[in-house]
């Protein structure tokens, strides 16, 4: 079945969120957790990459957690202009446009931090992808396929193995694969392809500038 719609995640995936060497996210949650007495071991906040950050931060940060929600968001916020998008994404989006592939943009992000994100890399402007959205807006963190069913919702798509689901984390491959859509990993990310490899994706990438021959070689362009 040729794809008719595809959903990318933001941060590791189309967005590059190393800041200084470090990625941002991943300092944000430990800088924020520790200013606050919370001391969380690096591995369990990979762990949680690509899922909604206020329900992250609700499970790990006790009774300072809207403390520890407030200084983690002022930090996204400060670096939303630092950040730029993964190589070969414009290229890729670009790709999958010419062949009448609608293109939505999904995140973990809330939408005080995606919406400066996405404006600042100019993929809106640019007519490179149709939307975005944010977990924060349909109201189910990943990996419940909310998003994705939104998404298809939007623009009409019917056919769950006409869509495509591609993400760097094990709850964004799981996210589709409870959605039922073709489910693309990527190691781009700071999970490694054991870990997303055991989520059992239909395939792992080593970026997403693979995707237009990937797509071709099994015809699904």
């Amino acid at each position: 079945m040729k794809a008719k719609l595809a959903v990318f995640d933001m941060a590791g995936t189309t967005v590059d969120d190393r800041v200084d060497g470090l990625p941002l996210v991943l300092k944000s949650y430990d800088d924020a957790l520790r200013g606050h007495g919370v001391s969380v071991p690096m591995e369990v906040l990979n762990a949680q990459r690509g899922r909604d950050k206020w329900t992250v931060i609700k499970e790990l940060g006790g009774e300072h957690a809207e403390a520890i929600y407030s200084d983690f968001i002022a930090v996204l916020k400060a670096n939303t202009g630092k950040v730029k998008e993964v190589n070969g994404t414009s290229k890729t989006f670009t790709y999958l446009k010419e062949h009448d592939i609608r293109i939505v943009s999904s995140t973990g992000f809330p939408a005080e931090v995606a919406e400066p994100i996405i404006e600042n890399l100019g993929w809106l402007k640019a007519g490179l992808i149709d939307s975005w959205v944010c977990s924060e807006q349909v109201g189910a963190s990943r990996p419940d396929p909310a998003m994705i069913l939104h998404a298809m919702k939007k623009y009409g798509v019917s056919e769950k193995r006409a869509v495509l689901k591609i993400d760097d984390t094990v709850k964004g491959i799981e996210e589709g694969l409870n959605a039922g859509v073709y489910t693309i990993g990527v190691l781009t990310g700071t999970q490694s392809i054991q870990q997303l490899g055991a989520a059992e994706p239909d395939t792992i990438l080593k970026s997403i500038a693979e995707l237009p021959n990937y797509l071709v070689e099994k015809e699904l362009v």
